[in-house]
């Protein structure tokens, strides 16, 4: 990242406030900036440190009048213009795998879009299909009949089993499983019988999981996470369960089976989330809350029961 302050400030529609032939190489925070660095004030708690910042500008609100000896520049969301430039320099240091390593396995009708990238061990089972510029790293396991769409990246040792559908431009991070059995059993003779998992998982466009999440497949019918979906690292999602657009569930949270969750729905960490309820759009869940029963939409909850 070779960038002057003006550029950055023309780019994002912003005003500079000082010297705006600064050049700036990275990004950090402000505690940790230095010089050739930008950084931002996303938050009024934090304007002290404007003041021992040893950036060599700062990304600050539209109404912010402190006047400081490196320039600023005036954005409207000073945290959006700092995610575009982390964008811009994870592009720039993100090297993925590329072609297909010899050790990467298929079954038959495996169907594969233009540059796909199969890193070390990777296995397709039969009937798989990859959309265009879909990577996938080492250790992937991808199983029958299953579909991921266009630009999704795939990271080290996930496991996505049958029939199940990944979208376009999902992120799906380390040792995720998606499509295990869900928790099915029924007491029979004073022993646990398992009740078979035949149904499958669909996530939608531009989701993403995070590390060591759990996506269980529908006992029948689908188990579902709509477009634009976040889901943080630990989190299990049970069988049935239904997740609308643009909804994030934060650390260590967990939804029980055959649960609706709707549009734009905030869940914080450690969340745990009954079976078999409805929790209405723009939602708001707090962290460590216990949800026992359906929520309106448009609710802010917390405790137990939330």
């Amino acid at each position: 990242m070779e960038l002057r302050v003006d550029e950055i400030a023309k780019r994002y529609d912003g005003e500079v406030v000082g010297d705006g032939d600064v050049h700036i190489s990275n990004v950090n925070s402000l505690d940790d900036a230095g010089s050739g660095e930008i950084t931002f004030l996303g938050n009024p708690s934090y304007a002290a440190k404007m003041n021992t910042t040893q950036a060599s500008a700062v990304l600050v609100p539209k109404n912010y009048t402190e006047v400081h000896e490196f320039p600023l520049i005036r954005v409207e969301s000073p945290y959006f213009v700092f995610a575009m430039l982390l964008r811009e320099l994870e592009q720039e240091l993100l090297v993925h795998p590329q072609g297909i390593h010899p050790s990467a396995t298929q079954g038959e009708g495996v169907t594969l879009g233009e540059n796909v990238a199969l890193d070390a061990h990777v296995h397709l089972a039969d009937g798989v299909t990859l959309g265009n510029n879909v990577v996938l790293y080492a250790g992937v396991y991808v199983g029958r009949n299953s579909s991921i769409g266009d630009g999704s990246i795939i990271y080290p040792n996930t496991t996505i089993r049958e029939n199940c559908t990944l979208g376009r431009d999902c992120i799906i991070h380390c040792n995720v499983a998606i499509g295990t059995d869900g928790f099915g059993f029924t007491p029979v003779n004073g022993m646990r019988a398992k009740i078979p998992q035949v149904g499958r998982v669909e996530i939608g466009d531009n989701v993403e999981i995070g590390s060591n999440s759990a996506i269980d497949r529908a006992t029948c019918g689908v188990t579902r996470i709509a477009s634009g979906s976040k889901i943080d690292n630990l989190v299990q999602i049970a069988h049935n369960v239904k997740i609308g657009s643009n909804t994030t569930i934060s650390g260590m949270s967990g939804v029980a089976g055959s649960t609706t969750i709707g549009d734009n729905v905030t869940v914080a960490a450690k969340v745990g989330i009954n079976g078999h309820i409805e929790i209405g759009d723009n939602v708001i869940i707090g962290g460590n809350a216990g949800v026992t029963n359906s929520v309106a939409e448009g609710s802010v909850v917390s405790g137990f029961p939330a």
